[in-house]
Order: structure tokens, then sequence, then C-alpha cells
């Protein structure tokens, strides 16, 4: 009897002891499950968070606005794709973990909703966003390669083009030699300015495709076709007035009192005093200027007007747009030292010497402007009579005529009052 109770005790520790180690074995099998569950959830969703960051960057529009930007954006691709070898590391160790817990016969991870096959979709579809970026790159640095071609293309022409305007503008401006010899060179040069808007309008043409190619910026010169237009325009009027200038100063030769000299030494400082060749003196410059040329203009007290100088602007900057042009200059002084016009054939050849060539019978309204102060020009265009079959063709010599007459009535009445008197 007793031993039938030990063996049948024995026996239960046997068997409690067989059972402790398979509920231990059981549990270490549940415990590296669950272990490897976690760890799958966890690389699963750093992986994932890598992955959707990646996508979005390599979805991003490829565009850019230089060729050193484009190259950039191509090291800064170059280097992704050089980073996806530890990234492929690491999905490797995922595949590594999803095989164990494979080897567990399970296939639901509570931990997470991601599997490998969803993962390896993602490795897939991001391989794909690499290359297709990559092709991108290549297009996006072809139509850079393009747009620097017309960058430089435009800033070859623009800067020739630009250079020529400072040069011609210079040589203009400091022109020598006898009036005739002046006329003639600015002439030339007037021509010569007139044929190159057709450079202009190829320049235009380069800047429409720049703009047709949204490119806004050019490193390779700082010249803007807006900017060459109203140098060329700006050289062009200046140009003209100075021919118009120059023939006034040849007719005043011939109906006035003023010799060549006295013309030069106007000339000459006007020039000294137009430091930047704008072909215009501010007030400061013109009483710097008439000063040099021996004009008493007596400095007033402080607080006091000048008046003396005041007087001057009254005459020669009715505009009072605050600028003395070459033209209103040289009128000025042409009439401070010459005897007036005494015939209507005197003023009749001085306003034939303001026409094109020197030799019309008629002047146009775009001939007067060009020579005089603006609201002279218009005093004289609304008094002039138009002539017949020659469209813009105004009468100066009918208006000569009338001006005469007009002073020599006003004379008249005068004299008829100061003998009443």
């Amino acid at each position: 009897m007793h031993f039938r109770i030990d063996f049948r005790w024995d026996k239960l520790i046997a068997e409690s002891e067989a059972r402790r180690k398979k509920l231990l074995a059981a549990r270490d099998h549940f415990s590296d499950l669950e272990k490897s569950l976690s760890q799958f959830a966890s690389l699963a969703s750093q992986f994932n968070g890598w992955y959707e960051n990646a996508e979005e960057d390599l979805s991003e529009i490829v565009f850019t606005t230089s060729v050193d930007e484009c190259h950039r954006l191509r090291d800064d691709h170059t280097n992704f794709v050089e980073s996806l070898s530890k990234k492929r590391e690491e999905f490797k160790e995922l595949e590594e973990v999803d095989a164990i817990i494979r080897s567990y016969h399970v296939h639901v991870n509570p931990y997470t909703w991601f599997t490998m096959d969803t993962l390896e979709d993602g490795w897939q579809c991001l391989l794909r966003s690499v290359k297709e970026r990559d092709l991108d790159i290549d297009r996006e640095l072809k139509r850079q390669k393009q747009n620097d071609d017309l960058r430089q293309a435009y800033a070859k022409q623009a800067n020739s083009f630009a250079d020529w305007l400072k040069t011609t503008k210079e040589h203009v401006s400091t022109n020598k030699g006898s009036l005739e010899e002046q006329r003639n060179l600015i002439q030339r040069k007037s021509d010569e300015i007139k044929k190159k808007r057709s450079f202009l309008g190829e320049l235009e043409e380069l800047s429409a495709h720049l703009e047709k190619a949204m490119i806004f910026d050019n490193k390779y010169t700082p010249h803007s076709i807006v900017t060459l237009a109203q140098q060329w325009d700006g050289l062009d009027q200046f140009t003209r007035r100075l021919l118009q200038n120059i023939k006034t100063q040849i007719a005043a030769q011939g109906t006035t009192g003023v010799d060549e000299d006295e013309l030069k030494e106007f000339t000459i400082m006007f020039k000294h005093f137009d430091k930047d060749r704008s072909g215009r003196l501010d007030h400061t410059e013109f009483k710097a200027c008439l000063r040099s040329l021996g004009f008493d203009l007596p400095v007033p007290a402080e607080g006091e007007p000048d008046r003396a100088f005041e007087a001057i602007l009254d005459v020669v900057d009715r505009d009072r747009d605050g600028f003395i042009r070459l033209e209103e200059y040289m009128q000025f002084m042409i009439s401070r030292t010459t005897e007036n016009v005494t015939n209507t054939e005197d003023l009749a050849e001085a306003f034939q010497a303001l026409t094109e060539n020197g030799d019309k019978p008629y002047i146009t309204a775009s001939e007067l402007y060009a020579a005089m102060p603006p609201e002279q020009a218009k005093y004289c265009i609304d008094r002039m009579d138009k002539i017949p079959d020659v469209p813009g063709g105004l009468d100066y010599h009918s208006f000569t005529a009338k001006l005469f007459q007009s002073n020599a009535n006003t004379s008249l009445n005068s004299s008829t009052m100061s003998g009443t008197a």
C-alpha cells in the first residue's frame, strides 16, 4: 500500500515537471513571437515613414531657374539614390523578421496593418519614382542648357549694343572741328543710329524668346531690352537735337553777327559743365557756366532771391523743368551776343537751315520741335500756314512775312502813340 502511494506520488511529480517544462517552452515560444511581431511593427512603421517622405520628395515638380540649380538638384538626387543601399539592408531585416513570424504560422500582426506584401509594393513604387525623377532631371537640365544658350546669345548682342551706344554718345558729345565738319559727322552718326534700329529689333526678338521660356534673369548681362530701347531712343533724340543745334549755329553765322569762334566757345563751355553728357544742365551747372562765360551774377544775400539769375531762367527755362537743354542754351547765348534779324530773308534762311537737308522751302512740326524749346515751336506751328499737297509741310515764308508785318505795325503804332503824346 505504501509502495503504491510512493509510486503515484513520484509519477505526479514527474508529470508536473513535464507540464511545467511544456508551459515554459510555450511561454518562450509566444514570447519570441511577441517580440518578433512587435519588432516587425516598429520597423515597418519606421520604413513607411521614410517611404512616405521620400515619395513626397520624389513627386515634387522638377523646375529650376538655372543650370547650376539643376546640377544641385542632380547631386541631391544622386545622394538619395546612393542612400537606398542602406535602406535596402533595413528592408532585408524586415524580410527576416517576417520570415520568423511566418515560421510560427501566424498571418496577422495585431500591432500593425502593414504586411510584407504592402511594404514590397511600396519599395517597388519608390524605385519606379526614382527612375522617373532621374528622367525629369535630365529633361530639366537639357531645358536649362537651352535657356542658358538663349541667355548668352542675348547677352552677347546686348553687351555689344550697349558698348556701341556708349561709344557713339561719347563720339557725338566730344565732336570737334568746324561747324560744317561737326554737322557732317553728326549727320553720319544720326544715319548710323537709325540703321541700328534693325539691330535693336533682333534684340527684341531674342528678348521675346527669353520671355516665352520664362527666363527673367541673366547673369551674363545687366542690360534689359527696355533699358536698351530707352537708351537708343535717348541717343537718337540727343543726336537729332544736336544736329539741329549745329544747323542753327551755321544759320546764325549768316544771319547774325556771331562768328564760329564764339559758337565754339559756347559749345565747349556747355560740354564742360555737362558732366554726365546728358545734353542738358541743371540750374547750378548753368549758373556756373554763365559765370565762366563772364556773366555778372552777384551772389545774393542769405535768404534773398537770386533775381538776376531768375530773370535769365524766365527766358531760358520757361517750363521750369529744372534743366537747360543745349538748344535752349545756344539760343539764349546767340540772342545775347548777336544783332536781331532785320529782314524776312534772313529769318526765312534761318528756318530753311532747320530743315532736314537745309534746303527745303517748307518745314515740319518735328523739325521745329527738334530745334526749338517746345513752347516756341508750338508758337510757330500754330501760326504757320499748311502747304497743300505736302503732308506736314508748314510755310515759313508767309510766316516770316506776317511776323515782320506785325512787328512793323507794332512799331508804327508805338511811334504814333509817342507822337500823339
